[in-house]
């Protein structure tokens, strides 16, 4: 891949627009994967999947308006009402009927609320984007810098959603998730959370002063109005689709790459260019061992596709037999999961983001020692510093590598994540260098791990539950006390 190359297929991610799971927009960026793997004489596998498509509307069609004063029927007309901006809904919360939901708005606090108190009105929620400890849940290997303390909108917005299915069953009409410690321009069209069912509850988000005008008017104990006309479309299909380089010496063996193809914008997700680009090679020099490409979908929505995981967790349940090992089954020696690459470290100019001119940290993974010892060898990324190695915490390992980690098949993930990550309005935001350094080195990455026998490659030890308990009340204990 050179420069050209890889300006163009981030403009083509940009003129599409986000890709939401689903929607036309990614439907015509899984068709033109199709279409270059079948270019590169390679056999296209299609899984279609199917859901229930929630498509909301544009943040500013987003009506919330908060009456100036009760009013009195006894006056003549409605009250006032001051229009507030939207943020962005929340990402599968609900819709609400034609004209709207009013009701009073009630203020609730904690992770815990009692939504009793809300019921028939709207219910206000702060949500603190407070810093958290991420040494605690992304580990490093030894050699590699400890993570510092770090700020994601992700993690809240989905800790308070938990929740609006006991909201809707205490008869509240609609929630507003007030952000703190956020800017309007870092909080605007975040596609947050993904990780949750349908919640058949609207909610929306606001920051900065619309976020102090909604709590002021809650506590003042004034009423409001929220339209989100969101559209349900059951039946929807999204497709993944797969490929497989066979294998010279060993086709037996497989090593599995994986990325998903939704995403809001450029960055998340843009691995499909590096799958392809390691196709071609692959093309070009035949492996020692059977390459399977895997283009999932369903990452915005993995509810739709597993109970648990990440979306390639369907993929590997629907096809056992060419990772699984046993009888009839191919064996998975190693894989490589690739997402979010080029990320430009970003910073709020007005009502935008605009570049920094520096890189995001690399969130890097390897699932044994011997990819780490492999990993530094092999990979040129953000900086001309040592690259920093992660492994997986006790309590999560972020991204479509995930699954891999659950099934023991040891890989190195690129999985970096900046706030931005899921934002529908970031733009140049990938920095097209750095881009093309992590293909380069995930090739080199490949090439290596086809070299090397198993052994060389190590196994994946997965931490206990005591692990996770103590690593879980580490987290509280480092995000509360801050």
């Amino acid at each position: 891949m050179d420069i050209t190359a890889a300006r163009e297929g981030i403009s083509r991610l940009e003129a599409l627009g986000p890709r939401l799971t689903g929607s036309p927009a990614h439907e015509a960026l899984i068709d033109d994967i199709a279409a270059r793997l079948r270019e590169l004489d390679l056999p296209v596998h299609t899984d279609e999947h199917r859901f229930t498509r929630w498509d909301p509307p544009s943040a500013s069609d987003i009506v919330l308006e908060i009456e100036a004063d009760v009013g009195d029927p006894a006056r003549n007309g409605p009250a006032s009402a001051r229009r507030i901006p939207v943020s962005a809904p929340l990402h599968y919360s609900g819709t609400t009927p034609e004209g709207g939901v009013r009701g009073p708005l009630r203020p609730l606090g904690g992770l815990l609320p009692r939504w009793s108190r809300a019921r028939d009105g709207i219910a206000v929620l702060e949500v603190e984007n407070r810093s958290w400890p991420m040494g605690e849940v992304v580990h490093v290997w030894e050699g590699s810098e400890p993570w510092p303390r770090a700020e994601h909108p992700l993690l809240p917005a989905t800790l308070h959603a938990l929740g609006l299915g006991a909201a809707r069953r205490a008869g509240v009409r609609a929630a507003v998730l007030a952000w703190r410690g956020i800017r309007p321009s870092g909080a605007r069209d975040q596609v947050l959370p993904f990780t949750l069912p349908y919640q058949d509850m609207p909610a929306v988000f606001v920051a900065g002063e619309a976020a102090d005008a909604v709590i002021s008017a809650a506590r003042e104990r004034r009423s409001a109005h929220l339209a989100l006309p969101a559209s349900l479309h059951p039946g929807t299909p999204t497709r993944t689709v797969w490929s497989a380089v066979e294998g010279s010496e060993r086709p037996q063996e497989t090593i599995l790459l994986v990325t998903h193809t939704d995403g809001p914008n450029s960055v998340e997700e843009n691995g499909h260019l590096a799958l392809l680009e390691l196709a071609a090679s692959l093309q070009r020099s035949r492996p020692r061992r059977t390459v399977v490409l895997v283009f999932t979908t369903g990452h915005l929505r993995i509810p739709a596709l597993t109970e648990h995981g990440q979306a390639t967790t369907r993929w590997l349940a629907d096809h056992p037999r060419w990772w699984k090992g046993g009888h009839g089954n191919r064996r998975a020696v190693a894989g490589l999961a690739i997402e979010h690459l080029g990320a430009r470290s970003m910073r709020e100019n007005g009502d935008d983001l605009s570049p920094t001119g520096a890189s995001e940290p690399e969130l890097l993974y390897a699932t044994t020692p011997q990819l780490v010892a492999l990993a530094r060898r092999t990979w040129q990324g953000a900086t001309d510093r040592p690259v920093r190695i992660s492994r997986p915490g006790a309590l999560v390992h972020f991204g479509e590598g995930e699954p891999l980690f659950e099934e023991r098949i040891p890989a190195v993930s690129l999985v970096t994540a900046p706030p931005y990550l899921l934002s529908a309005r970031v733009a140049d935001c990938v920095d097209h260098e750095l881009l093309l350094r992590q293909v380069a080195s995930s090739e080199r990455l490949l090439r290596a791990l086809d070299s090397l026998d198993v052994p060389e490659i190590g196994e994946v030890e997965r931490p206990g539950t005591p692990a996770k308990a103590v690593s879980a009340l580490r987290v509280v204990a480092g995000t509360l006390g801050r």
